[in-house]
């Protein structure tokens, strides 16, 4: 199996003609890009420029988690909110920009887990969000939590098994996610971005977490994600059935609030 490896390269552009200044390979060139385009978006949420957040989709994604912790929330907001892939926890700003609309939730009452393999990540975290409760991780943990989410890339490299990540999502009142299963059995390889990554059978997936009292909802995504080798791209919602069904009929009264944001064209 050939490796990849990622590059970042800067330079100057006159006519047809480049001159590299810097280059840099494999986590670094990671890490300098993705620092520079997380910390934009936080930029963008704080001053409510949603129009120059970079996935257009990342106003929908943050919508479901303050409605998830929203639906998880009692008396007091004494949740905790965990992720993999949690970057520059640029979450908390997100849900911040959504509150000063729906004004339901206190995140200072929030505890934010988050699990991200770049040390410079969890390095710029931290001071970025200091008045709240954080605690950040390089490596994953299987603990207990109110709502857990992940976006599908950062899970493909950090989940290797079935059971390791099924015992994350028991943990939780409710999992919201997306991933790329495999329709046959386990597979392993390497992606565009260098990255060894596993795509997990979708079969031994439900198998595992078929639990009378949980909800377990799969719906196909938009991207057909590599059909023709086997593999399929689900938005996933997984909870104990009463929690669930609160954040589904909150979901879009809330996303009705931001009907305008959510119909910005890139």
């Amino acid at each position: 199996m050939k490796q990849v490896q990622s590059y970042l390269e800067f330079g100057s552009q006159s006519g047809n003609k480049r001159k590299p200044y810097d280059i840099r390979y494999g986590q670094e060139a990671y890490e300098f890009l993705m620092v520079a385009r997380y910390l934009k978006d936080i930029m963008c949420y704080r001053a409510g420029d949603i129009g120059n957040v970079y996935h257009k989709e990342d106003l929908l994604d943050n919508i479901k988690k303050y409605t998830a912790l929203l639906a998880c929330k009692k008396n007091q907001d004494n949740l905790t909110f965990y992720e993999i892939g949690s970057s520059l926890m640029g979450v908390i700003d997100s849900l911040e920009y959504i509150d000063k609309r729906v004004n339901k939730l206190n995140f200072k009452n929030i505890l934010f887990v988050g699990v991200d393999n770049s040390k410079m990540m969890n390095f710029a975290a931290a001071p970025l969000h200091n008045n709240y409760k954080l605690k950040l991780f390089e490596k994953v943990k299987n603990l207990k939590s109110d709502l857990f989410f992940a976006k599908g890339v950062s899970l493909l490299y950090s989940i290797k098994n079935e059971e390791e990540f099924c015992n994350i999502l028991k943990n939780s009142k409710i999992s919201i996610f997306d991933y790329t299963f495999s329709l046959k059995g386990k597979l392993e390889t390497f992606v565009g971005t260098g990255k060894y990554v596993t795509y997990l059978s979708l079969k031994k997936f439900k198998d595992i977490l078929k639990d009378k009292n949980k909800s377990l909802i799969l719906t196909e995504s938009k991207r057909k994600y590599n059909l023709d080798k086997g593999l399929m791209t689900y938005e996933c919602t997984y909870g104990d059935k009463a929690t669930v069904k609160k954040y589904l009929s909150q979901l879009e009264k809330i996303s009705l609030i931001f009907k305008k944001e959510l119909s910005i064209k890139r």
